[in-house]
């Protein structure tokens, strides 16, 4: 009910029953969607003549509150006891909250403003001081706050004392958390054992101790905020051995010291970035996602429809100061659309004018590439950067071994743009190049016999940059080479291949025909380019030192 009573100047006295507070929340669309059958009630008495005075309550009768589950494992608050008062008498303005739950832990506190008893309202200059506590024992429950996928945990206490006036606030006190865990599985994120330690000192917030725990490695920062008119933050960063990404197919382990500084106007980083081991196997592909202009329209993140356009890029941004070593080490792998290296180099990430470039050199070792249905070794390889990634050239040598011939692929030019061809040593028509490359041999008196080898390169082909289903099976129970042929002659007999490199210079195989009662190991060890030592026992025991000329047939070839 209302009163009114003019002799005493306004007076109001209200109570309003106990109201479901979820379908608020969700007609408000604060992003965020809400379920359970939580209800508030409020009660209201105020009288303003010559001075204000005030009492307003509004406290929980039942219920619990939860945020909309959309996968993220969101928990309901768990509510106890959930009150927020205000007092205002003789100018003092007291602000008092209390909220608990088993889940959403604990908030206490007392903030008053003092002001002169006749203010209608509390001036900027009025003087502020109180007191706020918060104790959330798990940080899991707020996990409905951060992007999908994502989980956090831990533990998190603050105690904090308020000073300075109403319009500029002073914070002194101590925020800690323990025990942090940050996941998100699908991207390969585990951190675990965080800690924090944020000294509070009026508009300086202080990081005395930022840990986590990403594999066996660690990082470790600490730094200094400053809030007020012209916030800035300093921000340093060191790694030793720590895990960014732990996927089956995608790993990193890094170590180095970085520093970040961030003003209104300017973005500043720089640092050292070592590589202590990493794997991209990009032939193992992510999940099915939707397209960009795809979009999901649900309770939790419906939006208005005349909703303003997202807003252009940052400044920040645009002014961004970069300098950043990278040293990608001596364990760094990549694997997918047929290459299989190891990736060596250092480079220099920078941003001239606002525009990333790179400067610097990545080197393959030890690799090979799948192509024309055969294995190259990558003899070359290497990826120049100077400027723009857009500008990045490459310079690789891919060629078949254990031939007495050199010949393979040789891809060069931009990487938007690159050229592969065919080459040879010595050189030859591009159609023995083909033949050497896909059989092993010249193409002087190809047949039948050569029709499995030719089945194979033309599946190679038909695969496109992926990998083959045989080379896949291959790759499974560890083998490097299987063949089907039949000899030549009267007699033809169908002979089944196998084998493994040991090494660069290294070949163990084995040999059986169909009709025959027993095969022939092999061991063979390329010492040069023309000297072959091979040793061979089952069927035939042998041990031969082989040496190879080719003789030119005379003919001249177009070139």
């Amino acid at each position: 009910g209302i009163e009114s009573e003019p002799d005493y100047g306004r007076q109001v006295r209200a109570e309003i029953a106990p109201v479901a507070v979820a379908p608020f929340l969700r007609r408000a669309r604060a992003g965020l969607g809400w379920a359970g059958d939580l209800r508030v009630g409020a009660r209201l008495a105020m009288r303003i003549g010559e001075q204000v005075q005030a009492e307003v309550t509004l406290r929980r009768q039942d219920g619990d509150l939860q945020p909309v589950d959309d996968g993220s494992g969101a928990q309901p608050l768990g509510l106890g006891e959930a009150e927020l008062s205000l007092s205002v008498r003789e100018g003092v303005w007291r602000f008092t909250p209390k909220l608990s739950g088993s889940n959403l832990g604990q908030l206490a506190g007392s903030v008053t403003v003092r002001t002169k008893p006749e203010d209608r309202w509390p001036g900027a200059q009025a003087p502020l001081q109180g007191t706020v506590t918060l104790q959330v024992p798990n940080l899991a429950v707020w996990g409905a706050w951060v992007p999908p996928g994502w989980r956090i945990g831990g533990e998190l206490n603050t105690v904090a004392r308020l000073g300075g006036t109403f319009g500029s606030p002073q914070l002194t006190g101590e925020l800690r958390a323990s025990q942090v865990a940050v996941r998100n599985l699908l991207q390969g994120v585990s951190f675990s054992d965080g800690e924090l330690r944020v000294a509070l000192d009026g508009e300086t917030a202080r990081i005395e101790r930022l840990s986590l725990r990403g594999g066996e490695g660690t990082l470790q920062a600490d730094g200094v905020a400053r809030l007020g008119l012209n916030p800035s933050a300093e921000l340093r960063a060191r790694a030793q051995q720590f895990r960014l990404i732990g996927r089956v197919d995608r790993q990193l382990v890094a170590s180095g010291e970085g520093s970040l500084q961030i003003s209104p106007t300017q973005l500043r980083a720089s640092g050292r970035v070592a590589v202590d081991g990493g794997l991209f196997d990009l032939s193992q592909r992510d999940a099915p996602t939707l397209d960009e202009d795809v979009s999901i329209r649900g309770e939790r993140d419906a939006e208005d429809e005349t909703a303003p356009a997202a807003p252009a890029q940052p400044a920040l941004l645009r002014r961004a100061q970069v300098e950043l070593d990278l040293d990608l080490g001596e364990r760094l792998r990549l694997r997918g659309f047929g290459l299989d290296t190891g990736l060596r180099g250092k480079m220099r990430l920078s941003t001239p004018g606002g525009r990333l470039a790179v400067h610097g050199t990545i080197r393959a070792e030890d690799g090979t590439y799948t192509g024309y249905g055969q294995k190259l070794e990558i003899e070359r390889g290497v990826m120049t950067l100077a400027g723009p990634l857009t500008t990045s050239r490459l310079d690789i040598l891919a060629l078949r071994p254990r031939l007495d011939v050199r010949v393979g692929l040789a891809i060069t030019g931009p990487t938007t743009n690159p050229r592969v061809k065919l080459v040879s040593e010595p050189e030859m028509g591009e159609t023995e190049k083909l033949s050497w490359l896909l059989l092993g041999r010249g193409p002087e008196g190809l047949g039948r016999a050569d029709s499995a080898l030719l089945q194979r390169a033309a599946t190679a082909v038909l695969a496109g940059q992926g990998e083959s289903p045989g080379d896949a099976l291959l790759r499974a129970i560890g083998l490097d080479d299987l063949s089907v042929r039949q000899t030549e002659g009267d007699s033809r007999d169908t002979i089944v291949s196998l084998g493994k490199q040991l090494g660069r210079r290294w070949y163990v195989g084995y040999e059986r025909g169909v009709n025959a009662t027993a095969g022939t190991f092999q061991l063979i060890y390329r010492i040069a380019q023309r000297f072959t030592l091979r040793a061979q026992s089952g069927l035939e025991n042998s041990l031969d030192l082989i040496w190879t000329w080719r003789f030119d047939d005379g003919l001249s070839r177009p070139r």
